[in-house]
């Protein structure tokens, strides 16, 4: 069974459920280790001895929980199993922006957020399946093609992180799409997701341009191989070719897009292409689909 439950993280082997359980506790905060004799860094018992700071006077110290202690290990594992490479595309969600702006009222009479995670999540559902490397993983010296596409969608929680998982996301319209989205994030908020729901994800997306931030660089979510990361969605100026061959400043709804990917199956090319089918469908969403 795997863990697909930590955004930009990931696990290389095996858990158990009562694992995943642990991870969807509230993160109650484990007990402090015991500090070394001669007062060096504190040695948990049955783990490796890492350099650690040591508390100056008048610090606080806060002994981690277990979705933080978990995390903290499958963010390493990660980088260790995966060679991380990243590549970036500016997108113009104006287009996005429009549509969203036209329907979130009759999505809203239906008890749904239509956000533009959701067209997001929509353009990589449909893309996926023309490009399988990038809903692979890495078993050994070969690749795992996955069949479903099951989208991993990061949650911030006040207590960690958590990716329940949207299965068979290409099956899915956008409103479904944004249904379920919706749904598992507020499972999520309020701590009753079960664990079925945080596994066989087989892609991860994460929003941090939630919080602000113009891009980001996301770790993969083990054993799957790519993982995008949505930047800040805002108004810049862009310049745009008018009709007539002319340039001009437009003021246009822009996005950062990363991607951080597994270069021991997905190369740079493979990367882009399936990027730049995200973007165009994005940049030309059509109004039907919505």
């Amino acid at each position: 069974m795997d863990l697909s439950a930590v955004a930009g993280t990931g696990y290389a082997g095996r858990v158990t459920k009562r694992d995943i359980l642990s991870f969807l506790e509230a993160g109650a905060p484990t007990p402090a280790a015991a500090p070394a004799v001669g007062g060096g860094p504190p040695v948990a018992a049955g783990r490796v001895e890492h350099p650690v700071a040591e508390p100056w006077p008048g610090d606080r110290v806060e002994p981690w929980s277990k979705i933080r202690k978990i995390t903290a290990d499958h963010m390493i594992q990660s980088r260790r199993t995966s060679a991380h490479v990243a590549s970036f595309f500016e997108v113009d969600f104006t287009r996005v922006a429009q549509l969203r702006a036209a329907n979130k009222a009759r999505y809203a009479e239906r008890g749904v957020s239509l956000t533009f995670l959701a067209f997001i999540a929509k353009a990589c559902a449909e893309n996926l399946r023309t490009h399988p490397v990038v809903n692979a993983a890495v078993s050994g010296d070969s690749t795992i093609f996955r069949r479903d596409i099951n989208i991993g969608i990061a949650v911030a929680l006040d207590w960690g992180l958590i990716v329940p998982v949207v299965r068979h996301a290409d099956e899915l319209s956008l409103l479904g799409l944004a249904r379920a989205i919706n749904d598992l994030g507020e499972r999520a908020r309020t701590k009753r997701l079960s664990p079925d729901d945080v596994q066989r994800g087989t892609f991860t997306i994460t929003n941090p341009g939630g919080f602000g931030p113009y891009a980001g660089i996301p770790i993969i979510n083990q054993p799957q191989v790519a993982i995008l990361g949505v930047g800040a969605i805002e108004k810049r100026p862009k310049v745009v070719t008018l009709p007539d061959g002319t340039d001009a400043i437009a003021v246009r709804t822009m996005g950062m897009l990363t991607m951080s990917y597994d270069h021991r199956i997905v190369d740079g090319a493979d990367a882009d292409r399936f990027l730049a089918d995200v973007k165009r469908l994005l940049q030309e969403f059509p109004e039907g689909a919505v």
